[in-house]
């Protein structure tokens, strides 16, 4: 962390009016905390006793460096933060842009002369896993709940991000306002009677193009609009019995939803699938997501929890991160958690083979008798019985593969199923 320290002096003439201070913020800063001081007040003798004075009034607000106030919290707050998920009251949290930001003073009372002591501390974006829901619905299309209803749900969930993915529409993201405590995504499920798609934006602009595709090249033309338009294309339950992508897999998409809700059958053969790919050198990242429409059996927020390893809780580092490949899914918020390490290469990342590499699996939340299962483009390459819970550490001796990837199965309700996954660690 980062810490600037200024000290400011002001005059009885300076009063009634702004200044703003000056400071440089690099790149790849997730939060500002800005804490200051001055004497307010002043304890006064009186013959028939002492009186506490106010004396110094200052404010203070922030401007970044596109020259927009950021806030403003007048003289009510010693200590005031900014970050990508959450702010002080009165200030907007958001991305925090690399440039110079101004502090801004107002100089409202000063009774002789007042010094200002001002500490900025800068905290640095740090990878770390987040949890969240990458398909999910409101009234907007065919789901009951309110935008705001999601949005509240998922986060008394412990979900740190959501997508808000309603059948061809955008009127969602017009909703989703400022939400304290979580990151939400805008989207849009392509909804067609030859496939679904999820895309994920940035930012809440309405997606203009008309998504009602009658033929190949229409819906093309939609999933390029996504593109240019910097969004994620994920084809959605590639081979679910009810709507299953038909459209071939030669749109341009980087992710695939290969988990859709409660694990079932057409999972299992979306996942083999992936792994096909992934040996044929394609580089598609697997996601999972609920599908919520209503709580309902085996549907609700969470399930499944897609975590992906960003630097901040941001839209951009998330969908970053996203592309990256550095995503795991767990069954439910509270399932089993995998990670997987090559040298200092985590899941979605790529390192370089030398002879003798060791790698390690790392489970947050295992259960006695839970089967990890080690993948690679050469097949199943080792299993392990856990045999104690909690947190787990398993090493194996890399060989020379094109990439890893692991499962955990659990049983639940005496069958064993998938309760965990992750994307690969690449090899060179």
């Amino acid at each position: 962390m980062e810490e600037l320290s200024i000290v400011k002096t002001y005059s009885r003439e300076e009063q009634q009016h702004y200044t703003k201070i000056p400071f440089t913020v690099g790149g790849d800063i997730e939060q500002i905390v800005i804490s200051y001081n001055y004497q307010r007040h002043m304890l006064k003798n009186h013959e028939w006793g002492v009186s506490k004075e106010e004396v110094n009034i200052i404010d203070l607000g922030l401007f970044s460096p596109d020259g927009n106030l950021r806030g403003w919290s007048g003289s009510e707050r010693n200590t005031v933060y900014i970050d990508s998920s959450d702010a002080s009251p009165g200030y907007k949290r958001g991305a925090i842009p690399p440039g110079t930001w101004h502090i801004a003073l107002g100089i409202y009372k000063v009774t002789d002369q007042v010094q200002v002591s001002i500490t900025i501390n800068l905290k640095e974006k740090e990878r770390r896993w987040l949890k969240g829901d990458l398909h999910m619905h409101t009234i907007n299309s065919d789901g009951i709940y309110t935008t705001g209803e999601v949005i509240t749900y998922a986060r008394h969930t412990g979900l740190d991000f959501i997508a808000l993915t309603d059948h061809n529409n955008t009127q969602q993201n017009q909703e989703i306002g400022n939400p304290v405590g979580i990151t939400v995504l805008p989207g849009m499920e392509y909804t067609n009677y030859r496939g679904h798609a999820n895309l994920f934006f940035t930012d809440t602009t309405e997606f203009a193009e008309n998504p009602l595709s009658n033929t190949h090249e229409e819906m093309l033309t939609v999933l390029e609009a996504a593109k240019r338009r910097e969004a994620l294309v994920s084809i959605n339950h590639p081979f679910d019995i009810n709507c299953p992508w038909l459209w071939g897999f030669e749109a341009p998409f980087t992710l695939v939803e290969v988990w859709n809700g409660f694990f079932k059958e057409s999972d299992a053969e979306a996942i083999t699938w992936w792994r096909t790919q992934l040996k044929e050198g394609k580089r598609l990242v697997a996601v999972g997501g609920s599908d919520t429409h209503r709580i309902e059996q085996g549907r609700s927020f969470g399930t499944p929890t897609t975590y992906i390893h960003a630097i901040s809780t941001g839209k951009e580092d998330l969908l970053e991160a996203l592309k990256e490949g550095r995503v795991s899914i767990s069954a439910t918020p509270s399932s089993a958690q995998l990670d997987l390490v090559i040298a200092e290469a985590h899941i979605g990342g790529s390192v370089r083979y030398s002879a003798g590499m060791a790698g390690s699996i790392r489970i947050k939340d295992a259960k006695v008798g839970d089967r990890i299962v080690l993948y690679s483009n050469e097949g199943l390459e080792q299993s392990w019985e856990a045999a104690y819970a909690g947190t787990l550490t398993i090493p194996f001796l890399v060989q020379k593969r094109e990439f890893y990837q692991v499962e955990l199965y659990r049983k639940t309700l005496a069958f064993e199923m998938l309760n965990a996954m992750t994307n690969p660690v690449y090899l060179s």
